[in-house]
């Protein structure tokens, strides 16, 4: 097979060998069938044809026996039609007369012409009819005369080969069906697989947008109850491609993000050396000492964001164990407001807390607190001053939830799924301050903790983030 074969290509020519395979496989067994099928009849029609040559013999020796050669002469010529109908020949040879066998009755076919001692019953073999001349004799000792019964079977064995001839066509029509009805099948099982192996044709290109085409609709449960289960493999490959895309386009925007956050500091540290070497006298002391600060501190930038790109990989990855404990939600909140009092003091804010409520969950608190944390650090960044920031926790139904809320600038729609991805923030132009990893952080920490994350916003009219926990981790003692 060409190493340069398409993924289709190759699918399409494995359907058409299935078929071919079948197809020689199910024609061999109705051969092999039809050969034991006929080689059986042969050998039953040898049986039957011995046990009706024996039959008649028997009855007409005893005639031989006990009356005379006469006696058997006339009542062959009187009862011809038993003969006849049963394709046999009587005749009679003298034992000291030279010449050929005298016909007596029965049928006249030129059968007393045969050698009579060859095609004796009792010394031929059933497959021997296929072999040569469809003969059977026997022979019965007369007084004066010896009497010979030939039995002509190919009358019988004619009429068998017919009967396997129709047998030969019924079967060749039959397997013509099957092969059309196993062609419809594979074709509609395995068709999938083949739009499967166009896809794969396609991502071999590189082409990670991939358009969808007419038949991708069987793939989405459209094409009607007959389709096969095999189907679900294409949702498969669509949702890992669609992953996949995903996972592209992030990473490229992480690395242009991280370019772009680390080119600043980066270009700090190299203008700040570079100015302090450049000096045409010795830098005193004072201006060491502000050099070293500023690259302590941009290296300190380029330090944090590394660190919590890490620390939010290893989240991901849940390279850490969760260790799950009853957790008092009001009181867990309470304690962050608190930490917020005097900014919230300093910038003219209020922290609304009349939303808490009682409620326990069995999360990790540590975990669970840094959540909070980045979610009201979040709003802080993004509420103006005079703004208020509102947390709330409770039961809804059997979960539990928190909220951390502002009436800041709010987040347009298209953009509520993607301020969770790794250092996206919704002004690209960077001018607010931040990394753009608070809210992944808080996306991978709250899947850890079994629980998922909402956010309710739109432009100009706050936030509103939402942790819901999961069924199992919500205590019934309220």
């Amino acid at each position: 097979m060409s190493l340069n074969m398409r993924a289709e290509q190759s699918t399409r020519l494995a359907q058409k060998w299935l078929f071919r395979r079948f197809v020689a496989t199910v024609t061999l067994c109705f051969v092999v069938i039809l050969l034991g099928i006929g080689l059986m009849q042969v050998y039953s029609l040898d049986g039957v044809d011995k046990k009706l040559l024996k039959s008649m013999g028997a009855e007409y020796q005893r005639i031989l026996k006990y009356e005379s050669d006469e006696k058997l002469i006339h009542v062959l010529e009187g009862n011809p039609e038993r003969l006849i109908e049963n394709a046999i020949t009587a005749v009679s040879v003298s034992p000291n007369v030279e010449g050929k066998p005298q016909y007596i009755a029965g049928t006249k076919h030129g059968n007393a012409d045969i050698a009579l001692e060859y095609y004796q019953a009792d010394n031929r073999g059933w497959y021997q009819l296929l072999l040569e001349p469809h003969y059977l004799t026997l022979k019965l000792n007369g007084q004066h005369q010896d009497f010979w019964l030939v039995l002509n079977v190919h009358p019988r064995l004619h009429l068998l080969f017919m009967q396997w001839l129709i047998m030969v066509g019924a079967l060749a029509l039959l397997c013509a069906v099957i092969s059309l009805i196993v062609w419809r099948l594979l074709a509609t099982t395995l068709s999938p697989v083949h739009r499967l192996a166009r896809t794969l044709d396609q991502a071999s290109e590189w082409s990670v947008s991939l358009p969808q085409d007419d038949d991708s609709n069987i793939a989405h449960g459209k094409g009607g109850k007959g389709e096969n289960r095999l189907a679900v493999l294409n949702q498969s490959l669509e949702l890992v491609h669609g992953r996949l895309e995903a996972t592209i386009n992030s990473m490229d925007n992480t690395l242009d993000a991280i370019a772009h956050d680390l080119r600043t500091p980066l270009s700090r540290i190299a203008l700040t050396t570079e100015k302090t070497l450049a000096s045409s006298h010795p830098p005193s002391n004072e201006q060491l000492t502000s050099a070293l600060s500023d690259c302590a501190e941009s290296a300190q930038q380029v330090s944090g964001m590394l660190n919590t790109l890490m620390k939010i990989n290893d989240e991901a990855a849940s390279k850490s164990s969760v260790a799950f404990e009853a957790v008092d939600l009001q009181q867990l909140m309470l304690d962050v407001a608190s930490w917020y009092e005097e900014l919230a003091e300093d910038r003219a804010m209020q922290i609304d807390v009349s939303g808490l409520k009682p409620c326990k969950v069995l999360t990790e608190p540590s975990r669970l607190m840094q959540v909070v944390v980045n979610l009201i650090d979040n709003s802080f960044k993004y509420t103006s001053s005079g703004g208020t920031i509102y947390l709330t926790c409770g039961s809804e139904g059997e979960e539990a939830m928190l909220s951390v809320g502002d009436n800041g600038v709010g987040i347009a729609p298209e953009h509520h799924e993607l301020i969770f991805k790794r250092l996206y923030r919704v002004d690209q132009s960077r001018t607010k301050s931040g990394y753009g990893l608070g809210l992944a952080m808080v996306k991978v920490m709250v899947s850890s903790l079994k629980a998922n994350i909402q956010v309710e916003s739109a432009l100009g009219q706050g936030a509103m983030f939402t942790v819901i926990f999961a069924d199992e981790t919500t205590t019934r003692e309220r």
